[in-house]
């Protein structure tokens, strides 16, 4: 490992291929910027994670570590050393002494600075243009430039922030984009605040073990100080919000710090001092304890009390009806005649419950007819002269409530972004479709935007699966009696052995699957042992996973619980790839760094998965499609103004039947589809449905319903048997999270009043 310090000489690429990061040339250095050898210079390849927020520019000065590998090169007669570096650190320097003239004058972001109002600069104050830069003295620098021009260095300047304050964190092991934060947030202070209590360093995502480091080195804390302990627990409620809790135990808690600190004895010290530290916590507001002895961060906190007091105001409010119960009736009768079908009794009463209430579940399992109900709800807000908002957490469950109802719909995101409060004035409704994947803080995002006279109403399954981000609401709100829902039971998207098995499965029962792969739902069990004497013919899950997709690509999905391993989408979308476009043409784009054309990862017939919500294009979050043509060369495309919109490189058919063109911006949006995971499956139908399964932690009851519950006709699983039976009899992962908001619900509903 080499440690340089390089003057930057030309930047080559900025953010390459779309996923940050840098690549750049830069000549060696010494500590007063001497330039140690003209003859060789290095190029430097740093990824985004290496260089957090900072951005390369010419003049800078950066300390760079990594491997070196060399190459030799003849330019007009002249043989160069070309040094090659992979980064493995980076940190950028301030120049010093007057080779910060360099800087400003080479540097793109100091515009109308160029070399001799650099060299004034310097000849005018000296080492004290630090200062004047860092205190934003704009009256200073109008003795050398126009005041214009002085704030536009200014502005330049402060990308670099407090240049000691800076250099400070970074001789002590924080990257920049740690200490712009520290440094927004503290200001002149940090430096202060900082040896005052260096676990502070924790709030801006920098690691215990960096910041325990530097305390017990640099400010020789010693274990039994307050401090540490204190930040040892502010850790491990970054630890345990991140694994999805919003409320501890003492023993979690105690579980959690034994990991942090490193020791797992009964006789620490550490053990006896948690009360005072705890105590501590209290009074400066990093925690609060609620009545039954748990913990609660603060933040999660805060978001869990708004949510259950925006619902309990909603619900205390009482039964408010927007229809009587004879227009329901009339209106139900239309309804039924205009689609051609008869309502059941549970989704009659999710009519009415939803007609009564200012907030209220729907709940029910897959197929069981909430799309219907939507629908006719919708009948319901408009003839009582509601406006309604309808939105899901993905972009593709957004579509399909937008095809389904024949009415508008948005991504949760897209609604907090896009929505003021000024316009849900008046009679409005928001409906909350998928909602069992909604975590706490999208939840509280949402409660904070409407206001108390919007209702809500939540649909979705709490069997499936749980948020990806921290808390849980749906399948806590399920458990408050006081809540108003519905749930619905009967099936009708499929019935007889699919219904039954999943049904079992909801319920934590093994069903008798038999191993037949012509029946509505088999489970045919194979080696999940990965073995590199295995060929083609031998009946491992990929090979079999691959003959039974072959069996009818057109219909059928492979679903994985997870991405990686032998089950994963990422090994399967490699052998679907190598078994069916192997051999087609690959799609390619040009690459300025290599100065030649590279691969894609993509070829001709793939099949593609949209991985983000690209609405300009139609496209949602976990669309799928197939790479039907790809262009000889990139074509430039137009809009209809005559604006230039991109190349296109190929073209794609989605699953909506519509053809787009594939430009090179998409294709970090884009990845192999043959396999998606049940997440992205979460909420979409496939006639058929083969999943692969093998034992792994993330395995549970609520994966293999939700899986199983995607097929219309037919759903094969592949692989490890006693795992899946394990898994669905076990308690679904959701229970292993502890939230409070149900409790706080509860606590909240006798004493809230109406507004």
């Amino acid at each position: 490992m080499n440690k340089q310090t390089l003057r930057v000489a030309t930047v080559r690429s900025q953010n390459p291929k779309g996923i940050g990061g840098c690549i750049f040339t830069g000549v060696q250095i010494d500590q007063h910027g001497n330039v140690l050898d003209a003859r060789s210079y290095m190029v430097v390849r740093a990824s985004n994670h290496i260089l957090g927020r900072a951005r390369v520019q010419v003049g800078q000065w950066w300390s760079v570590s990594g491997e070196l590998t060399q190459n030799e090169i003849v330019v007009n007669g002249y043989k160069l050393t070309e040094w090659q570096v992979s980064a493995s650190h980076a940190e950028m320097l301030l120049p010093s002494g007057e080779h910060i003239v360099t800087l400003i004058a080479e540097n793109a972001d100091f515009k109308g600075i160029g070399w001799v109002k650099a060299r004034k600069l310097w000849e005018t104050f000296g080492d004290e243009l630090y200062r004047i830069l860092d205190e934003r003295n704009v009256p200073a620098l109008t003795k050398v430039l126009s005041e214009d021009t002085a704030c536009t260095v200014l502005t330049a300047w402060s990308t670099y922030g407090d240049t000691r304050t800076l250099s400070w964190l970074q001789a002590n092991g924080f990257n920049t984009s740690i200490g712009r934060q520290v440094l927004a947030f503290f200001g002149t202070q940090t430096v202060d605040k900082i040896e005052a209590d260096p676990y502070r360093l924790l709030s801006f995502c920098a690691t215990w073990a960096q910041v325990d480091t530097l305390a017990r080195e640099r400010f020789g804390i010693t274990d039994a100080d307050p401090r540490r302990l204190q930040g040892a627990i502010e850790e491990a409620c970054y630890r345990l919000f991140n694994a999805g809790h919003t409320v501890a135990t003492q023993r979690m808690l105690i579980e959690h710090l034994a990991l942090i600190l490193n020791t797992h004895t009964q006789s620490c010290p550490w053990r006896q001092l948690i009360p005072q530290a705890l105590s501590q916590g209290l009074t400066n507001g990093s925690y609060v304890i609620g009545t039954d002895g748990r913990l609660h961060p603060l933040g999660p906190f805060v978001m869990e009390t708004g949510v259950a007091r925006s619902i309990s105001r909603r619900i205390a409010v009482g039964e408010q009806t927007l229809l009587s119960d004879f227009d329901i009736k009339m209106l139900t009768k239309a309804y039924e005649e205009a689609e051609g079908i008869t309502l059941n009794p549970e989704q009659r009463a999710a009519v009415q419950t939803a007609n009564a209430n200012d907030f209220a579940l729907i709940t029910g399992g897959a197929g069981v007819g909430k799309t219907t109900v939507l629908k006719a709800l919708h009948q319901m807000y408009e003839a009582a002269g509601w406006r309604v908002y309808q939105m899901a957490l993905a972009g593709r469950a957004a579509k399909r409530m937008q095809e389904a109802t024949g009415r508008p719909a948005s991504t949760i995101a897209n609604f907090l972004r896009k929505t003021d409060q000024s316009e849900l004035e008046g009679h409005c409704a928001v409906i909350v479709d998928e909602a069992s994947m909604t975590d706490v803080i999208t939840m509280s995002r949402l409660c904070d935007l409407l206001p108390a006279h919007v209702r809500l109403l939540l649909v979705g399954d709490p069997h499936q699966l749980m948020p990806v981000g921290p808390g849980l609401v749906l399948h806590s709100l399920v458990q408050v009696a006081a809540i108003p829902q519905i749930e619905l039971t009967v099936t009708k998207r499929y019935g007889g052995a699919i219904a039954d098995a999943a049904h079992s499965i909801r319920e934590g029962i093994w069903p008798d699957l038999p191993n037949d792969e012509s029946a509505p739902i088999a489970f045919l069990p194979c080696d999940v042992q990965p073995s590199r004497y295995a060929n083609v013919h031998d009946e491992t899950l990929g090979n079999k996973v691959l003959r039974l997709y072959a069996q009818n690509t057109t219909s059928t999905q492979i679903i994985s619980p997870i991405r990686n391993g032998l089950a994963g989408t990422k090994t399967l979308n490699a052998l679907c790839q190598s078994a069916f476009t192997g051999t087609a043409p690959p799609l390619l784009v040009w690459s300025n760094e290599y100065a030649a054309k590279i691969y894609t990862g993509f070829r001709l017939g793939d099949v593609l998965l949209c991985t983000k919500n690209m609405w300009d294009w139609g496209l949602q979050n976990g669309a799928l499609g197939r790479l039907f043509q790809i262009e000889d060369e990139p074509r430039l495309l137009r809009n209809e103004d005559g604006n230039e919109i991109g190349n296109v490189l190929a073209w794609v058919e989605w699953d909506d039947g519509e053809r787009r063109p594939l430009l090179e911006t998409m294709l970090d949006y884009l990845e192999l589809g043959y396999v998606v995971t049940v997440h992205k499956a979460q909420g979409s139908q496939w006639g058929r449905v083969i999943v692969p399964i093998t034992g792994n932690r993330l395995l549970d009851r609520t994966l293999v319903y939700t899986a199983v519950t995607r097929a219309q006709q037919q759903v094969i699983l592949v692989g490890d048997k006693l795992a899946a039976r394990r898994a669905v009899e076990g308690l679904p992962r959701a229970r292993q999270r502890r939230i409070a908001l149900g409790a706080l619900l509860t606590d909240l509903l006798p004493r809230e009043v109406p507004l």
